[in-house]
Order: structure tokens, then sequence, then C-alpha cells
């Protein structure tokens, strides 16, 4: 009975941050945007949020890349592709947590204008300008 529960308590979806919140604590370089903005979560069973943990994104999509079919998750989670780059160059920019979440949101809007022909999609960038 234990393991049962266990296992479909583990299998289920969670929340993951793409930049795990320890690892921009510790890691903050010029990073502006909070990472706990939704821009910054995807879904994933328990056990692969619990493989990943804190790590740098940079090595847990590493350890992902070698997976033929790892392109398809990029693309299906509207993840940008400079994360991928910057996993395979082993080098990310001081600022890659906005820069992911900037690009992400071009991605997701152009899939819901792509989507909701019609509709008006508008953005509204409440982020203060210095």
């Amino acid at each position: 009975m234990i393991v049962d529960n266990f296992f479909f308590t583990t299998d289920k979806p969670n929340l993951h941050h793409i930049f795990p919140t320890n690892y921009i604590s510790q890691n903050p370089g010029s990073n502006e945007l909070n990472n706990n903005s939704l821009m910054n979560i995807a879904y994933l069973t328990q056990l692969t949020n619990l493989e990943i943990s804190d790590k740098n994104p940079l090595n847990y999509i590493q350890e992902y890349d070698s997976n033929p079919e790892f392109q398809t998750v990029i693309n299906n989670h509207f993840l940008p592709s400079e994360l991928l780059e910057w996993a395979r160059q082993e080098n990310m920019p001081s600022d890659a947590l906005d820069q992911f979440i900037e690009k992400r949101v071009d991605l997701i809007v152009e899939e819901l204008r792509r989507i909701l022909v019609g509709v008006n999609v508008e953005v509204i960038d409440t982020k203060q300008k210095s």
C-alpha cells in the first residue's frame, strides 16, 4: 500500500522552476525579473522535478539534450532555443533569467495569436523601465 501511494504521488505533475529558486538565489547575476514568474514554470513529473532539484539549468539541460525527443519537449513547453544553445555552449549571460522570461513571453504570445485568430492579443509590460 505504501509503495503504491509513493508511486502515484511521485508521478503526478509538479510545477518546476526552469531556473530553480535556490539556484537563482545563489547565482543572481544581473537579473531583475522574479524567478517565481509564471514564465519560469513548467509542468514535470514529480520524479523528474526531484531529479533536477536545484541544479544549474545548463547542467540538467545538457543531461536531457542527448535524448533525440528533447527538442520536442523544448518546443512543447515553449522554451526559448537560447536555453538549449547556452547549455550546449556551457555558458549563459548574467541576465539569462531575464532573457529567458522575455523570450518565453514572446513565444507564448506568438502561439496565442496563432490559435486565437481574430482575437486582439495585447502585451502590457508592467516592468518599470529605468
